[in-house]
């Protein structure tokens, strides 16, 4: 399949996949869910949705994976009601360390900043 067309169905999913999750799922445990970013295979078949949030505590984060384990049938069908394709993603949800190590590494270099 065309790299591009990849490119598109990711960010269709994504902004989809994002509304479905602030607007129609209805659990608490979902506020301040942000969509990171999505990896769809190249046969359009699975979807690695990647979440992050503000409250970082690993109780939190296992919340908000079991809450979105939950609504992954919910999501999927109200995404194939959104987008049209011949094939609609199995989604699987993963949370996304990245921002909270970006974190991390900017504290380090300020650490280092304000030593000198």
């Amino acid at each position: 399949m065309i790299p591009s067309r990849i490119k598109r169905v990711e960010e269709l999913v994504k902004e989809q996949v994002a509304l479905i999750i602030q607007r129609d799922v209805k659990d608490p445990r979902l506020d301040f869910v942000t969509v990171s970013s999505i990896h769809v295979a190249k046969d359009l078949r699975n979807a690695d949705i990647y979440v992050t949030t503000f409250d970082e505590t690993q109780e939190h984060i296992r919340e908000i994976m079991e809450a979105l384990k939950s609504a992954t049938g919910f999501i999927r069908r109200l995404l194939g009601e959104r987008i049209v394709l011949r094939y609609l993603p199995a989604l699987k949800f993963h949370y996304d360390a990245s921002f909270k190590q970006a974190n991390r590494i900017d504290e380090i270099l300020h650490q280092i900043e304000n030593e000198k």
